[in-house]
């Protein structure tokens, strides 16, 4: 496995930047399980798996225009889409439509 540019950094001689102290981005304990897989992991990605798909640009586009009309997150566009999806075959709604990321107000 070749070395990462931090760690060929750090072991430049006469480098006078020490390397900065790395705050991990989860609460402490989950901290560790992350670290046991070696890499950091966002709170918000826990027990989450990435899906995804490519289209062309104009499609993604489209999708950012409408979060920002609607002011959504397009995580948040594309949970509703998933959602119809589901019920159309018959199958359970399982996405939560409010995004990880962004913290949002209750509106009543």
């Amino acid at each position: 496995m070749k070395a990462s540019l931090k760690s060929l950094v750090q072991r430049e001689p006469g480098n006078p930047r020490p390397s900065p102290a790395v705050e991990p981005l989860l609460p402490p304990e989950t901290a560790a399980a992350s670290q046991s897989r070696g890499y950091r992991q966002a709170s918000t990605r826990i027990d989450t798996r990435q899906v995804s798909a490519h289209f062309k640009p104009e499609v993604a586009q489209t999708l950012k225009l409408i979060a920002a009309e609607q002011d959504r997150d397009v995580q948040e566009l594309l949970a509703e889409a998933l959602n119809m999806l589901f019920g159309r075959y018959g199958k359970q709604t399982r996405i939560e439509l409010v995004s990880g990321r962004r913290k949002r107000e209750k509106t009543t």
